[in-house]
């Protein structure tokens, strides 16, 4: 039986110039480590501040996801890791970009944790940013660790969340990000254990296709330190990613998913390529491509095609 033949696409980004990468460095570190033969070079190309060469290889043998992180985390080592992102994508992915991106909201899509600048106007910041590392770490439960920092804002004004949404400030990157994708028709989402408060004025300023968050009760225009509704957790954060990929009926192997905690491993894992930005543990050893450093476009231009 003939061996169905798919393509590859290895992308390795960098910005500035000080982990520059020369293209022939690239295309031996690709052919030493998967041992492909192939008569492509690199392509190069500079977005912005941003430098990338991308390697197509038309036909190949079929690969397994965990095949592809061992060739990147073999490969980086060649190419210098520090200030550089390598990602492969295989199949459709690789001949069209992805079809969708999900991005998890607090330090990933915005900087920073909302709830740690809301609990600063109710005094109890140091408690909850203790926690929500530990969230983060996966040491606790999400959802319990989520109400254990909404009951130290009882009785905050409602309004605060005006004052607070003015500190919530996207990533670097993210704009451009954004544009990219929808330049190429690509449909760009946010679940948070975040807030809706915060999130979905902003995500409405850049265009967000998809927004899904937590919301605070208010009673009597004070936060009763309760979520109004279901809390959103690992599973939700999957549930979005399935239930949106459905609803544009794309598959999920031309979806993008990318955290930086522990309540974002199981997005990470469904969709078909999983990127961890400046991550906590799990998640990057559990990722196929690995953001080091602040600047979402880096996720565009790992992504999409020349």
């Amino acid at each position: 039986m003939t061996e169905t033949l798919l393509p590859l696409r290895f992308t390795c980004v960098w910005e500035g110039d000080s982990a520059g990468v020369a293209p022939e460095a690239f295309l031996s570190a690709v052919v030493r480590v998967t041992g492909l033969s192939t008569s492509a070079s690199p392509t190069r190309s500079l977005s912005e501040s941003l430098h990338r060469l991308s390697l197509y290889v038309p036909a190949a043998p079929p690969t397994t996801r965990e095949q592809r992180a061992a060739w990147i985390r073999a490969m980086e080592p060649d190419l210098g890791s520090e200030g550089l992102a390598v990602a492969i994508t295989t199949g459709e992915m690789a001949q069209h970009g992805p079809a969708l991106v999900v991005l998890d909201g607090d330090s990933t899509l915005f900087t920073g944790e909302g709830i740690d600048l809301v609990a600063a106007h109710a005094g109890t910041q140091a408690e909850v940013a203790a926690i929500t590392a530990a969230a983060m770490r996966g040491e606790l439960d999400f959802a319990q660790s989520l109400r254990r920092r909404m009951g130290t804002l009882r009785g905050l004004p409602a309004s605060v969340l005006d004052q607070v949404r003015q500190d919530y400030h996207f990533s670097p990157g993210a704009a451009q990000m954004v544009s990219d994708f929808h330049h190429r028709g690509v449909k760009v989402g946010v679940v948070s254990g975040g807030f809706r408060e915060l999130v979905a004025p902003h995500a409405t300023e850049i265009g967000l296709d998809f927004v899904k968050a937590n919301s605070f009760e208010v009673a009597n225009g004070q936060l009763t330190g309760n979520p109004e509704g279901d809390i959103v957790t690992d599973e939700t954060k999957e549930t979005c990613l399935r239930s949106w990929a459905a609803e544009l009926e794309v598959d999920l192997g031309r979806c993008v998913a990318m955290g930086d905690g522990a309540n974002d491993l199981k997005m990470v894992r469904a969709a078909g390529l999983g990127v961890a930005y400046l991550a906590k543990p799990a998640l990057q050893a559990a990722a196929d491509v690995r953001l080091s450093w602040p600047n979402l476009a880096v996720l565009s231009a790992l992504t999409l095609p020349d």
